[in-house]
């Protein structure tokens, strides 16, 4: 387990809050980090999840192709706090690519899900309240 730099900057308290989220959700059996950023997550359903914890207020789908190009087996990319997001193309790339893309106010949910990367909040109609961030 590294807590050295690693190839997206993310930062050592970023990295530790999520990994205590992974580490306390009540679905999740097992925890293994590496590569600093990337989390190998099983869960009670049997499957096995690869998260990979970035920082970017707002994710869009270019940094999405450089995520999935550097980690190739990546299920979830994490994109930070509850300030975070990411671009409306980012989410539907990743969701037609059965790719998870949420910030820390979606995480805990989506884990919950079998399928994990059609998680989204909604609002009081039943539509997707993505955290959509214009750049």
């Amino acid at each position: 387990m590294s807590n050295g730099a690693n190839e997206f900057g993310v930062t050592f308290p970023q990295i530790r809050w999520i990994e205590r989220v992974i580490r306390n959700h009540d679905n999740v059996i097992d925890v293994k980090r590496t590569k600093d950023i990337l989390f190998t997550i099983e869960r009670k359903y049997g499957d096995v999840i690869e998260l990979v914890c970035i920082d970017e207020y707002t994710c869009g789908i270019i940094r999405v192709y450089e995520v999935l190009e550097y980690f190739e087996s990546v299920n979830i990319i994490y994109v930070g706090g509850i300030w975070n997001g990411y671009t409306e193309d980012a989410k539907e790339y990743c969701l037609s690519s059965s790719v998870g893309l949420f910030n820390s106010g979606e995480i805990d949910g989506a884990l919950f899900k079998k399928k994990y990367w059609d998680f989204y909040k909604r609002d009081d109609k039943g539509n997707p309240t993505y955290p959509y961030k214009v750049a």
